[in-house]
């Protein structure tokens, strides 16, 4: 798919998500094919750009000009983790001069977040296979951006609208920007480890984010609410207002998700997991903590063991991972580089662990 302007549509074009007014009624729906008087709407409307399908989803249009060609094979100039990378530089420089209230600055941080979407958009085999992202936080700013990424992504597979995307990617990139507001560590430390009066502080970050933003009226109000709320969860155990999930927005839900994940893999906020023990952690909590239907397609699109992940299996063997099944994220292609003695392989030896049903992965690097 690709993001166009409105000004540039075509008949035929083929709406990749619906165009919605601002209460959140379908204006003009997914799939739908436009004709003039559809693009003279949607420009009434005041939309300034839409998602589209392309040919590479099947969609090839007729009566292509040499400038629709060129439309067409327009590809953004960076890959993800460049982009990602160049946007942690940003963020990082931004935030921590930031004050309280003094907020001009951050439109440039929910550029960053557009940037990161259309980078998304323009790589759709990134949106197809999520299994590879493993740029583990290091801090605030990487965690930023990692949840921007990976719940932009989420959103695209969910299948949500433009602008449910739009807002979820703004409110995703600021959403721990209450963190420079307090002064208690949180770095591999999980809230039920810290003593009383840090954990009291620290869960004071979703009320500060929110209020240094609450009167910005150029932040959307669902991005403001997942700055405030994506630590809620469904069964109220969350803060800070132990909300259920009937008062959660689902681009709330998607956002604790990915927030959830990122933080246990690279210790913001939680003690340090492995890949896999967090994929469990949220299988466990799925229809507890999480909406059920967003944690069930969070676990269909992560794998438990990215390509390049040194294992460990139930023979005492090591090995590396070398390719994923789709049918089943926990159970990869490996390539197998030590004996249980010790010793290294020196033939080429592979296992598809979908047909050597005797062999587990136990543990990782």
């Amino acid at each position: 798919m690709k993001q166009v302007s409105v000004d540039n549509l075509k008949e035929n074009d083929i709406l990749a998500f619906p165009i919605l007014s601002h209460s959140g009624t379908v204006l003009i729906h997914a799939d739908v094919a436009l004709t003039d008087e559809l693009i003279e709407r949607a420009i009434n409307l005041g939309v300034r750009t839409v998602y589209i399908k392309d040919e590479k989803e099947g969609i090839v249009r007729e009566n292509t000009s040499d400038s629709d060609t060129a439309r067409e094979e327009e590809e953004y100039p960076y890959r993800l983790e460049e982009t990602a990378n160049n946007s942690r530089q940003i963020v990082k420089k931004i935030l921590e001069k930031h004050i309280y209230k003094h907020n001009e600055e951050l439109k440039i941080i929910v550029n960053e977040a557009q940037r990161i979407l259309d980078t998304v958009i323009a790589e759709p085999e990134v949106v197809n296979n999520i299994t590879e992202i493993r740029n583990v936080s290091t801090d605030m700013y990487t965690h930023c951006i990692n949840v921007c990424t990976l719940s932009t992504i989420m959103a695209l597979r969910l299948k949500m609208s433009n602008k449910q995307i739009h807002n979820i990617a703004m409110g995703a990139i600021l959403h721990d920007i209450g963190l420079r507001y307090i002064n208690v560590p949180y770095v591999n430390v999980s809230e039920n480890k810290m003593t009383n009066k840090d954990a009291v502080e620290y869960k004071k970050h979703t009320i500060f984010g929110y209020s240094s933003l609450q009167d910005e009226e150029w932040l959307p109000d669902v991005a403001k609410e997942i700055i405030l709320f994506h630590h809620e969860r469904i069964d109220g155990s969350g803060y800070p207002f132990q909300h259920k999930g009937d008062r959660l927005k689902p681009e709330v839900k998607l956002v604790s998700i990915c927030d959830d994940f990122d933080s246990m893999i690279s210790g913001i906020g939680s003690e340090k997991m492995k890949i896999y023990e967090a994929i469990e952690y949220i299988k466990v909590h799925s229809g507890v903590k999480y909406d059920p239907t967003i944690a069930s397609k969070f676990l269909d699109s992560v794998a438990a063991y990215p390509v390049g992940c040194t294992v460990y299996t139930s023979d005492g063997e090591k090995a590396v991972v070398i390719r994923q099944n789709k049918e089943a994220a926990d159970r990869p292609v490996i390539r197998m580089t030590e004996h249980a003695d010790g010793t290294p392989y020196t033939e080429n030896v592979e296992y598809n662990l979908l047909k050597q049903l005797t062999m587990f992965i136990v543990d990782t690097e």
